[in-house]
Parts: structure tokens; C-alpha cells; sequence
């Protein structure tokens, strides 16, 4: 997967997450993690949609203060330095689509 494809796929999730991770509830993190997996490009196995989907959350809610996330909801298109954290955060998590 490319970098094109990990900011497609997490960046316009990245704007359903909460506040912080740490008031991220379990409902909130399976639905980022389900429309994740309904967002993503064709040719990959659920599970492997999953993990990845799974860590992106993880990843993102950690990278992307409250502020932040506010800020990117309002952006059109998103800040350039704001998409490379989000790739740079969300590619870290790429490993988990390899077979």
C-alpha cells in the first residue's frame, strides 16, 4: 500500500476519532475501525483490514491532539504538514496488510 493509499484510507477517518485516546470509547474505536475497512482499497483480506485499521486508530488518536482533529474537520482541503502526520502515523501500521 502507498502512501496515497494510507492517507486516502486514514485521513477521512482521522476525523471521526474523539477527543483523546483516552476517552475513546470501545464503540467509537469499532466504528472508526469498521468504516475504515469499508473505506479501503480492494485486494485485501479482512483480517488484514483489521490489524491495520486497528493500529491506525491507535496510531492517530496518539499522533493528533483535540485541537488538531477539530482543526482537520474544518479544513478543505486538509493542511499539507497535518496529511504528513497522518501518513507518517498511519504507515507505521502498513506491516500489518502484508500477507
Amino acid at each position: 500500500m502507498t502512501y496515497r493509499h494510507l492517507l486516502a484510507l486514514a485521513l477521512p477517518l482521522a476525523v471521526a476519532l474523539p477527543v483523546s485516546a483516552a476517552e475513546w470509547s470501545d464503540n467509537a474505536k469499532t466504528e472508526f475501525v469498521q468504516q475504515c475497512i469499508a473505506g479501503a482499497p480492494a485486494g485485501y483480506e479482512e483480517p488484514q483490514l483489521r490489524a491495520y485499521c486497528d493500529c491506525a486508530a491507535t496510531k492517530v488518536s496518539e499522533e493528533f491532539s483535540e485541537a488538531e482533529l477539530q482543526a482537520m474537520t474544518r479544513q478543505s482541503p486538509p493542511d499539507p504538514a497535518m496529511q504528513q502526520r497522518l501518513v507518517n502515523a498511519s504507515s507505521s501500521c502498513s506491516g500489518k496488510l502484508k500477507p
